[in-house]
């Protein structure tokens, strides 16, 4: 909130672009950063260090967790229980552009619940 009670500016982003895991076949924790991706108004892979300012994730995979954070991971081994900052992802989940409107994420974690699944990543980015 500004400094006169009113809310700042919202950007969904000034690049919308996605990621395909489903070729990743492991269940470690993978990191991903802005030049993980690609511009899907252009095709251009985005540069390097550029703030998430949103996040979609997708899941085929229905009976097991997979698992996202804010952050770049520590391991491929990391932890997924409840203290660890994590999120779990069951079909699908989205970060509120307002939740991430003061961040300054620029890298993201998964951890899919199979090496087998269907696991799509949609962002928006902005320049810091």
């Amino acid at each position: 909130m500004g400094k006169y009670g009113v809310q700042n500016p919202i950007s969904a982003g000034q690049y919308l672009a996605s990621y395909d895991s489903t070729a990743i076949n492991n269940t470690d924790w993978n990191t991903l950063t802005s030049n993980d991706f690609y511009d899907v108004s252009s095709g251009i892979q985005l540069e390097a260090g550029l703030k998430i300012a949103f996040l979609s994730v997708y899941s085929n995979n229905s009976s097991s967790l997979s698992y996202i954070k804010l952050r770049a991971a520590g391991g491929a081994g990391d932890p997924i229980g409840n203290t660890a900052g994590v999120i779990p992802v069951a079909k699908s989940f989205q970060v509120d552009v307002q939740a991430l409107a003061d961040s300054s994420t620029t890298s993201i974690s998964y951890k899919k619940a199979s090496s087998s699944d269907q696991f799509i990543i949609i962002c928006g980015f902005n320049t810091l």
